[in-house]
């Protein structure tokens, strides 16, 4: 380490681009040919860099190169300057230029049915170049491989190789109609839950099993159900014709009970909490219109008329 420091970073850094390129190339007479330069030259700058750094990065045969232990982790390095170099040079570029081009979000459906339509009219009033397309779908979406920008999902934990960032702490409520509640004895514990027809989520892995807590204390009623569904919004029909009591998302239920279509059930009770997040491949540089979309979404679905619909 004590010889490292009496080298200059600028020096350092030709000779660390110089590695990279070899290895990148697979060979110094390869990288000699794309960057211009003799395979002598770079055959110097990778030994002056070795000698620097007091250890030896290459084993060199006259078929391959092989990496040593502490060439792995340099490369690594190497190359996330590459990266970051990349994206500096991107973003110079984008800097004062027009926000443009086509991003593909993939969301939940209920969701994406109350909130997205008016998020990215909003977004797109800032970004008028932009065109957007949107998956609604309860099925999660290989970003990647089928080629979408960003989406937002629900208690999913994302690959490695994604960048997950929280938008938001979701909760569901218990709802049903008025004239249905009437006719049973008012409800004070989630024990009498059994007792009435429910409607059930089959999404959910134990869908008959609700778990309700208060003051830390947590209570669990195996509900029947007659009526099974997959999805949030037949769910929310059955409930306001009423069939049962439905366990429904607040942004999709807050509406309804504002109007008194539905009523909520032990609401002095909390049933767990959705934690959603907003998913996007991790690429440097990041495009602009993602980076865009991304502070945007962060910001909108911070304001207090979004969060008082999840609350």
């Amino acid at each position: 380490m004590a010889t490292i420091n009496r080298i200059d970073e600028q020096q350092l850094w030709p000779w660390a681009m110089a590695f990279a390129a070899v290895m990148s190339h697979g060979s110094f007479t390869a990288a000699a040919n794309a960057l211009g330069v003799s395979k002598a030259l770079l055959s110097k700058q990778v030994q002056q860099l070795e000698r620097a750094l007091g250890t030896q990065l290459l084993y060199r045969t006259t078929r391959r190169l092989n990496l040593t232990e502490a060439g792995k982790v340099y490369l690594a390095h190497c190359q996330d300057w590459q990266l970051r170099m990349q994206a500096a040079n991107q973003a110079l570029q984008e800097h004062g230029q027009t926000v443009a081009g086509h991003l593909r979000l993939t969301v939940p459906t209920s969701f994406g049915g109350v909130f997205m339509a008016k998020a990215l009219m909003d977004f797109r009033e800032q970004y008028p170049h932009v065109t957007v397309e949107l998956d609604l779908s309860t099925t999660p979406r290989d970003l990647e491989a089928d080629g979408y920008d960003l989406a937002i999902r629900a208690n999913l934990a994302p690959p490695e190789r994604l960048v997950s960032r929280p938008l938001a702490l979701v909760y569901d409520w218990l709802l049903a109609t008025p004239a249905f509640l009437a006719k049973y004895p008012p409800l004070t514990h989630p024990e009498q839950l059994t007792r009435l027809p429910c409607i059930i989520n089959m999404h959910f892995a134990q869908p008959q099993r609700w778990e309700l807590s208060r003051s830390g204390e947590l209570y669990v009623a195996e509900v029947s159900a007659p009526y099974q569904a997959n999805d949030y919004g037949l769910l929310r029909n059955f409930a306001l014709q009423g069939a049962g009591v439905a366990r429904l998302p607040s942004y999709l239920a807050a509406a309804d009970v504002e109007n008194h279509r539905l009523q909520r059930v032990l609401p002095e009770y909390q049933l767990h909490g959705q934690a959603m997040y907003m998913i996007y491949p991790q690429r440097l540089p990041q495009p602009a219109k993602v980076r865009a979309l991304v502070d945007f979404l962060l910001s909108w679905f911070a304001k207090p008329e979004q969060v008082k619909m999840w609350e």
